[in-house]
């Protein structure tokens, strides 16, 4: 038996090692003892509680390395990045095997080897190779069938056009010009026995040159339409909704809205400017509204207070709403050019012509915007009304941020349409919650679309906004200075005081 100050093996959680760190019969004791056990033949591990396919997942490239030496990624694995979808990965490599089978992963292989020259296949890890996008393309041009419900070895055509919107997307016109003359470089070096008229038609289609095919990649033709998305955003999106879709449709009677508002649109056009950084007493707010003029001295402040105001008291416009993408649309544009009437050089309810971000944050591409809001928002008919499309939409326009300037005001609007519509309680966010506001909605869109803490911290600003006595003015400000409410967030956090709910 092997003593555990000599282990000749990694013993980590989803490590992978192989027949050359010790003789056959040691393994094959270790293997029988049970301290390591066999994943394919010459394969081991030391990890005996994971399931066999999550440790093969997780070292692809090491046991591909071991397999195929040298193998490179081809085919629909190369335009799916490396990524391994279906259990299956496309290889070519300089062995007589057609495939290795383990558990979760096949690995089918072609006769084949690198490109270097004239358009170099990427290098990979352990010496392997990752396709050239020339070589990517020319491989998926290639009909293949999956036999017996098995994954094609190569992309069907629209998958192929909606690869090239994608590259066309990330790399803008230059780049996809030379993608197109590294196809006709490569394709003598390579053997292509394809006809290369086809890849000049691909690339005329998506250029507007020539017609769309009717049945092209629905990315393609948005593309080709000028309403292309971001896949990545609608990844997000779709888990986003997914969980959301899980949230209870029963309301407690005390989220329901109360009626009259009184003082509620004051405040929530006070904090929700107070968020942005727009910061103006109470009574230099209450001024501006009552006086409906901006200080002389800050004029575009005060109009965002006013814009915002005008968008959350009118008890019809701030419940519209509507299950349509396009009506959507329609409504935040108008939204956002309401709030945003003071400051025509950040283009009112007009799309962004430049990228925006946060800190190192990137938000949607310029380009993108139309076409991600639209697909972003056909989830919404599929989500129970109130909170959970309030959240969705919010979520949505936030990670989008279609506009110059307004992002954060406009989607708090069209997030509080949806519960005003099903006549719940809207949500106000005060000062002193800016911060977890902030923190909660940043880590939705920085960990995939995970929005249990942005529920919990927007259910908690839920219940104190409806428990708030709006209808009274002198009640609100007790409540306010009660609640801690109007608190700065960072200075709150600092004293440990927290917003407690009436």
């Amino acid at each position: 038996m092997a003593r555990a100050g000599r282990v000749k093996w990694p013993t980590g959680p989803r490590t992978v090692f192989f027949d050359d760190v010790a003789g056959s019969t040691t393994l094959s004791r270790a293997v029988r003892e049970g301290r390591i056990r066999r994943l394919a033949p010459k394969i081991y591990t030391a990890d005996l509680t994971s399931e066999a396919a999550e440790i093969v997942l997780a070292n692809p490239w090491r046991i591909l390395a071991r397999l195929c030496p040298g193998a490179v990624v081809v085919d629909r694995s190369a335009a799916d990045g490396g990524r391994i979808v279906h259990g299956v990965l496309f290889v070519v490599a300089d062995t007589p095997r057609q495939k290795f089978e383990l558990p979760g992963l096949e690995i089918r292989v072609r006769r084949g080897g690198a490109v270097e020259a004239p358009v170099p296949d990427s290098v990979w890890p352990e010496g392997l190779h990752m396709s050239s996008a020339a070589r990517t393309l020319l491989d998926n041009l290639v009909t293949s069938r999956g036999r017996r419900g098995r994954v094609p070895r190569t992309l069907s055509r629209a998958e192929l056009e909606d690869w090239v919107a994608g590259k066309a997307i990330a790399w803008g016109p230059a780049r996809l010009e030379r993608l197109c003359e590294e196809c006709h470089q490569l394709a003598p070096a390579l053997g292509w026995t394809g006809d290369l008229a086809d890849v000049d038609q691909l690339f005329d289609q998506l250029g507007g040159v020539e017609p769309v095919r009717r049945d092209a990649g629905e990315m393609f033709r948005a593309f080709v339409s000028g309403t292309p998305w971001d896949e990545r955003r609608l990844e997000l999106f779709n888990t986003a909704s997914a969980a959301l879709a899980n949230l209870p449709t029963e309301v407690p009677q005390h989220l329901l809205a109360s009626e009259p508002v009184g003082e509620l649109p004051f405040y929530e056009a006070y904090f929700s400017n107070y968020i942005e950084g727009t910061v103006f007493t109470l009574d230099e707010a209450r001024e501006i509204i009552e006086s409906q003029q901006p200080p002389a001295d800050r004029p575009e402040d005060g109009h965002d207070i006013l814009g915002t105001y005008r968008c959350v008291v009118d008890p019809v416009g701030r419940a519209t709403t509507s299950g349509d993408p396009d009506e959507l649309i329609a409504y935040l544009r108008t939204r956002h050019q309401t709030i945003l009437a003071g400051r025509p050089d950040q283009g009112p309810g007009e799309w962004k012509t430049k990228p925006n971000q946060v800190g190192t944050y990137q938000f949607v591409a310029p380009e993108l915007v139309e076409g991600t809001l639209r697909k972003g928002l056909v989830e919404m008919d599929r989500l129970p009304p109130g909170i959970a499309r309030a959240s969705y939409v919010m979520l949505v326009v936030s990670e989008v941020h279609p506009f110059t300037d307004g992002n954060g005001r406009v989607a708090r609007v069209m997030m509080n349409a949806e519960l005003s519509a099903v006549g719940e309680a809207r949500i106000v966010v005060p000062n002193i919650f800016r911060n977890e506001y902030v923190s909660a909605l940043r880590r939705v869109l920085t960990t995939d679309g995970d929005v249990g803490g942005f529920v919990t911290v927007m259910a908690h600003a839920w219940r104190w906004t409806a428990a708030m006595p709006w209808a009274d003015k002198a009640a609100t400000e007790g409540q306010l200075e009660a609640t801690h409410a109007l608190l700065d967030s960072t200075d709150a956090q600092i004293s440990g005081v927290r917003l407690t709910v009436p």
